[in-house]
């Protein structure tokens, strides 16, 4: 555990401070991304007790598949889609052939049961939703789990959605002493300690599909040498 870790909420004041490094820190399980609209509140832990028993139940799975499960919810609660309906995303594949699949759904407990884990996590599109050639960005402001996400990813989520860029808050994002933290799918690239001056050039960059060696954490699903 880092000093920034064992500091009193994950304080990512002091980990800009003490400059820990970004690189090679983030997730190396994350094959796949399955990420569900909920717009909150989100507990610390767990899943919300509303979503359907069958959407619960695959979250809770997805991790033993290598799948990296995220609510998220847009940072302005505007543009929502209509009520019942929930946006969800999959994403996956190796490097050099990434894919992102959305899908809107009016009953997520039935759709979301239908996906089949161990083939998300294999790499290959499973046809879950209708495929998008272009990127989206998810900022962690899970305050709940610690406060620095809401403190710093927050006003990033808000600075981005207001330039009009593909952008949704998420849940844990994983390294919260590297807030704010932020996640580009189907890329997977992880860039941490943004802040509003900075947030903007990086994410038009992931949208490129560039990456900002002042910020990049690594790529999740790729092993730590």
């Amino acid at each position: 555990m880092s000093v920034c870790e064992s500091a009193l909420g994950g304080c990512a004041a002091l980990c800009r401070a003490a400059r820990e490094p970004l690189g090679d820190t983030a997730p190396p399980r994350a094959k796949a991304w399955l990420a569900v609209e909920h717009p909150g509140p989100w507990p610390a832990f767990g899943w919300p007790q509303d979503l359907p028993a069958a959407a619960i139940e695959v979250l809770t799975a997805a991790p033993a598949y290598s799948v990296r499960p995220q609510l998220i919810r847009r940072p302005d609660r505007e543009g929502r889609a209509p009520a019942g309906d929930r946006v969800v995303f999959v994403a996956g594949g190796p490097p050099g052939a990434r894919w992102l699949e959305r899908r809107v759904t009016g009953d997520l407990g039935r759709d979301i049961g239908k996906l089949d884990l161990a083939a998300l996590a294999d790499g290959g599109p499973p046809g879950f939703g209708t495929p998008l050639r272009d990127r989206i960005l998810l900022v962690c402001t899970h305050g709940k789990r610690d406060v620095c996400c809401a403190r710093y990813g927050g006003p990033v989520a808000r600075e981005l959605a207001a330039r009009g860029l593909p952008v949704w808050e998420t849940t844990h994002l994983g390294g919260d002493q590297f807030a704010a933290n932020m996640v580009c799918l189907p890329d997977g690239t992880y860039h941490g300690r943004l802040d509003r001056a900075s947030a903007a050039e990086v994410a038009l960059g992931c949208l490129r599909g560039e990456v900002s060696a002042a910020h990049f954490r690594g790529r999740a699903g790729v092993s730590r040498t």
